[in-house]
């Protein structure tokens, strides 16, 4: 998984030098035997070491889904031995240094970025709040607070409640539905400092399932420095698990009888990125749905006259459960006509293809991609899902050469192969209106679209 960007890269990493700066990427393996993939950027000012360990907690009936995010955030800010609660995040910011936890439903990733000179002492930080974390109790209080209000502010939109009715809906009473809707509010109340201790044990481990380490370090420099933030953490003891999907096409009507508009979105399997094409996959979401002169865009303002967008992305439950999204709001009155609409255009684009020039859309990939050679952070990061994705070291390096491989005949082979028929698509409608789409399972809950 690539996870192209377009976004500005990363202040965090530039390199202003002059010179032969082109990545290289090799294998290696440190002192202690962790494997891990190197890209020596010459002239970068900085370096990154990037992890992803497996975060299988989720996934297990009866534990709490709520531990994996607070326990992220608190194991850096809560404090370690040697460090008061809060301290760290000054530390870094006085170094010009960052460290980062983040949490999927399939992986903990954890990065930690300076500048060259300073990367022993942000590591021994690092390492502390891995090793040692303090869990301070007014930090849980104050982050389990701050989550707890912002699910409850998302959990009040209308677009927020048709997610979750089609996780319900694809998921069902799987434990990794859980964590990522975080429906149930008491499960916030009920998460205690054991649960994170629990969870921060069996989770940072010292081998985790993919490592990458980028800047101007050689071998010995850069094992020398994943040996020190790993010192102290317990081996590893991750398990894996299997998540079932259920794709049946079908229309399915949050009816919200106090909403104020409608909502409608379509969803349908895609291939996991491990099986290549997110390249392609990307530049025609675009196309399909991604700004003002897109193919839905233009279908919904023009063919209902209304005010509204309509957009398309790719987004995924876990890994290996990847989807196409298609969604917008819209009048309530015209949710009927707006299914009809977005099928057809969906249909015309599958069998055509993006119009006009490909060169044209290649080019603010190109100029990101040239872009991210610069900063430790984005490459890193791209090298790191590809490697979870189990392509060959420095795959992250070769997207300037997928770009200029890439053809129109490509795009057009990838939608015939690979994306979904237009009566293929999951359709969950969020209405005030209950017959606003004929034919639907009417629901007034969103736990309901499992029955549907």
């Amino acid at each position: 998984m690539i996870r192209f960007a377009l976004a500005l890269p990363l202040v965090l990493g530039l390199s202003f030098c002059e010179g032969d700066q082109s990545p290289v990427a090799t294998d290696q393996t440190s002192p202690n035997g962790t494997s891990y993939r190197l890209i020596q950027m010459p002239g970068n000012d900085y370096a990154a070491i990037l992890a992803a360990w497996p975060n299988d907690w989720a996934w297990q009936a009866g534990r709490n889904p709520t531990t994996p995010y607070i326990g992220a955030e608190l194991i850096l800010a809560g404090g370690a031995t040697g460090y008061p609660a809060g301290e760290v995040v000054e530390r870094f910011a006085d170094m010009d240094a960052e460290g980062v936890l983040a949490v999927s439903a399939d992986h903990l990733y954890g990065r930690i970025v300076s500048k060259k000179q300073d990367l022993s002492e942000a590591i021994t930080i690092a390492n502390a709040h891995l090793t040692q974390p303090s869990f301070d109790d007014e930090w849980f209080e104050r982050i389990r607070t701050s989550f707890t209000q912002s699910m409850a502010e998302a959990q009040s939109q209308t677009m927020h409640q048709g997610f979750e009715a089609l996780r319900w809906a694809v998921l069902g009473e799987q434990p990794v539905r859980k964590m990522l809707s975080l429906d149930d509010s008491a499960q916030f109340a009920a998460l205690s400092l054991d649960d994170l201790r629990a969870w921060h044990s069996a989770t940072v481990t010292e081998q985790p399932e993919a490592v990458v380490i980028t800047g101007d370090v050689t071998p010995e420099q850069a094992g020398a420095a994943l040996d020190q933030l790993f010192a102290g953490l317990p081996a590893d003891n991750a398990d894996t698990h299997e998540v079932t999907l259920d794709y049946r096409p079908r229309q399915i009507l949050l009816h919200l009888p106090d909403a104020t508009d409608a909502h409608l979105t379509f969803i349908a399997p895609l291939p996991a990125t491990r099986n290549g094409g997110d390249l392609e996959d990307q530049i025609l979401v675009n196309a399909l749905g991604g700004d003002e002169d897109s193919v839905l865009f233009a279908t919904v303002r023009d063919g209902l006259r209304a005010s509204y967008s309509f957009d398309a992305g790719v987004a995924n439950y876990t890994r290996e459960n990847r989807f196409l999204l298609m969604a917008g709001t819209l009048e309530a009155d015209k949710l009927n006509d707006a299914v009809d609409l977005v099928r057809d255009a969906y249909t015309g684009f599958r069998s055509t293809g993006p119009d006009g020039d490909i060169n044209d859309r290649k080019e603010p990939w190109r100029a990101a991609f040239e872009e991210n050679r610069n900063y430790v952070v984005d490459q890193g990061r791209m090298e790191l899902e590809t490697t979870l994705d189990g392509f060959a070291t420095g795959h992250s390096l070769t997207t300037l050469d997928m770009l200029d491989a890439l053809t129109a005949t490509d795009l057009r082979n990838r939608l015939r192969d690979h994306w979904p028929d237009a009566q293929d698509f999951v359709i969950m409608a969020v209405s005030p209106d209950a017959d606003a789409l004929p034919g639907a399972c009417v629901i007034t809950q969103p736990e309901e679209a499992k029955d549907c």
